[in-house]
């Protein structure tokens, strides 16, 4: 043992600064060759806290539960990342810097940033070099493409097999009832001081209507004195896209009808019923592609999951989280649910995706 007696006084001064720089470069992490240390874990913390506490319109229990899973999600993120980046790294991975560019050059358009100076002005608002984001970059597409090499080349899917869970499952695909009115109001400050002047018009251009007249033309002398608006097409609309002002009186209407006066938002509706469309169930071939694309999502994150282990019982691994993210194993190794059976508020475990780098915020 080192006896900090014999050491100079200045060492002394600086060992607690010392101490401080050896527990924030703790090895937290080893798979393999490659390694995560206090500060790596730190700082993605504090920036996955961050950008969950900045997010708009989120339910504040979400925020609540998000917050409290951030440990374990870095460390979880962290311990894929290793498994991942060692891997490619033995097959021998390797991502062009031309792949980089072009990367940066699709970010630059898509967030119309016209001159290198103003990325790296963009850039230096989101903390970040070029070097840094190069060096980002160049991990996502070395792990993109690990992942199109030994993961989503298992993925095989037939048709049989999604007919199959199309029979299985029609129901979820119903479509409910739909209706395609038109409407026309009566305007409360409009041309028309009074209620009972406006009643009176209003049920004007329904007995119009009713008798066969065009709806826009029992309304094109009104229209332009502000007495009404346009003729407003609601296109095709379920019960739960309409007012509820609206929609028990529009839903009661045959093709061709007019409803009586409605009072509501602005004014006196009036709901001219343009075509209904009963409730069915959609043909395979209409449904098919989005079966096929939930089916990949699903068997590649069951098959992501095996290689995940696959690479664990290969690797070697030295794990040592702080104690707030020692549960990250339970996110590793939670069952992979079949989304095509999740109601829309759940969802599978996180996997890879294809290279997303962080968004630089608009040049001011």
């Amino acid at each position: 043992m080192r006896r900090l007696s014999f050491l100079p006084l200045s060492l002394l001064l600086l060992a607690p600064a010392a101490a401080r720089a050896e527990v924030t470069n703790r090895i937290v992490l080893r798979i393999n060759e490659q390694i995560a240390t206090l500060r790596d874990y730190e700082v993605r913390r504090q920036d996955l806290t961050r950008d969950i506490a900045r997010r708009p319109n989120m339910n504040p229990e979400e925020r609540t539960r998000l917050l409290e899973q951030v440990p374990a999600l870095v460390f979880r993120d962290l311990f894929q990342e290793l498994l991942l980046e060692s891997r490619a790294q033995q097959i021998g991975v390797e991502v062009q810097r031309t792949q980089i560019d072009s990367t940066i050059a699709n970010m630059k358009e898509n967030f119309g940033i016209k001159t290198d100076e103003d990325f790296r002005q963009a850039l230096a608002q989101s903390g970040m070099t070029e070097p840094q984001l190069r060096t980002q970059l160049e991990k996502q597409l070395r792990i993109r493409d690990l992942m199109d090499r030994e993961v989503r080349s298992r993925i095989k899917l037939n048709e049989e097999d999604l007919r199959r869970y199309y029979r299985k499952n029609e129901e979820q695909f119903r479509e409910p009832e739909q209706v395609h009115p038109r409407e026309v109001v009566v305007l409360d400050e409009g041309g028309l001081p009074t209620a009972e002047e406006r009643a009176r018009v209003a049920e004007q251009i329904r007995q119009a209507v009713a008798g066969g007249q065009d709806l826009a033309a029992a309304v094109a002398e009104l229209q332009p004195k502000g007495i009404t608006n346009n003729v407003v097409d609601l296109g095709w609309v379920t019960q739960g896209d309409l007012d509820p002002t609206l929609r028990d009186t529009a839903w009661k209407l045959a093709p061709g009808e007019i409803s009586a006066p409605v009072a509501g938002r602005g004014g006196l509706h009036l709901i001219q019923m343009i075509e209904r469309r009963a409730s069915r169930i959609p043909p395979f071939a209409e449904v098919a592609q989005q079966i096929e694309a939930r089916e990949q999502e699903r068997v590649y994150s069951e098959e992501f999951a095996k290689y995940l282990a696959e690479l664990e019982k290969k690797s070697l691994i030295v794990a040592e989280p702080p104690q707030e993210a020692a549960g990250f194993r339970e996110l590793i190794s939670r069952p992979v649910a079949d989304r095509l059976e999740l109601a829309p508020a759940q969802s599978a475990p996180a996997t890879p995706t294809p290279a997303e780098a962080p968004a630089p915020p608009p040049v001011r």
